[in-house]
């Protein structure tokens, strides 16, 4: 499944005024929430020669990632899937960032990397991966800005969802947990917007639901579909897509926000939940 481009948004990260690098930045200033839009490499083919895999895997791997920069040195990375990771993070004088999983023994230099920054401007920020001398791949973050509409999307409350079921649960939990589903992925739409995060990928949304421009829609429930790790089993992810099926039938008036695409999402899973 290729990613939901917006073309609204796809120049903003990439614009920039004058050619000031906006560096040094501070600990400080890379505290909080971000997201990678971009990933890049000023050569292709050496970077795929060299490790033998495409550039299009990495992209799937990092674009999207979210990561949030706590002041205790921790760092919480939300690769798209269910389960967060905590990780350490340090960043020192010389520009560099240091994320290194806590347990020693599973250190290795995919999940623990060490990126430079080149460029920070308007709250983007451009970290390299030095590959080798010749081979760098550059990473684009954005900040996720939050106010009282767009909330933080690592807050523990918005993620109950992601709390593994140990055993089967009756229809009210799977409903509840549906229902945290539908209010994150609310939330997640406000804050793409809100920051003009410029696509989405639906390979990395727990929810069996489709979006499109001008409308959403309830897909088929297949056996291997990623989002029934959501729930304890098959059999309970069928009756979460049954009763979502059901909120579906429940809704008349769909909203329309012009061509603002995502606005609609952000409305229409509101309203699916309080439909179940």
């Amino acid at each position: 499944m290729r990613p939901v481009y917006f073309l609204l948004f796809i120049a903003v990260y990439l614009t920039s005024c004058g050619s000031d690098s906006g560096l040094p930045i501070t600990k400080d200033e890379l505290k909080g929430n971000w997201i990678v839009v971009r990933t890049t490499t000023n050569n292709k083919e050496l970077y795929e020669s060299i490790t033998h895999s495409e550039l299009s895997k990495l992209k799937h791997k990092t674009e999207l990632t979210m990561f949030s920069f706590q002041p205790n040195g921790e760092v919480i990375v939300d690769d798209g899937t269910i389960e967060k990771r905590t990780s350490s993070w340090n960043f020192t004088n010389d520009q560099q960032l240091i994320i290194q999983v806590k347990n020693r023994k599973e250190r290795n230099e995919d999940n623990s990397p060490i990126f430079t920054a080149s460029r920070y401007r308007h709250d983007t920020l451009v970290l390299e991966n030095i590959l080798r001398e010749d081979v760098h791949i550059k990473h684009t973050f954005i900040r996720l800005k939050t106010n009282d509409t767009v909330p933080n999307l690592f807050q523990p409350a918005l993620n109950k969802w992601r709390e593994q079921p140990l055993q089967a649960e009756d229809d009210e939990a799977i409903k509840t947990r549906l229902k945290q589903v539908l209010y994150y992925y609310s939330a997640y739409f406000a804050s793409f917007s809100y920051n003009k995060v410029p696509y989405f990928n639906l390979e990395k949304i727990y929810c069996p639901i489709l979006f499109y421009n001008g409308g959403v829609g309830l897909k088929k429930l297949k056996e291997n579909d990623e989002w029934i790790k959501v729930f304890h089993d098959y059999s309970d992810a069928e009756k979460a897509h049954a009763m979502l099926s059901k909120a579906f039938s429940r809704m008349s008036n769909f909203p329309s926000r012009g061509n603002d695409y995502v606005a609609e999402y952000v409305i229409v899973l509101k309203m699916l939940a309080d439909k179940l």
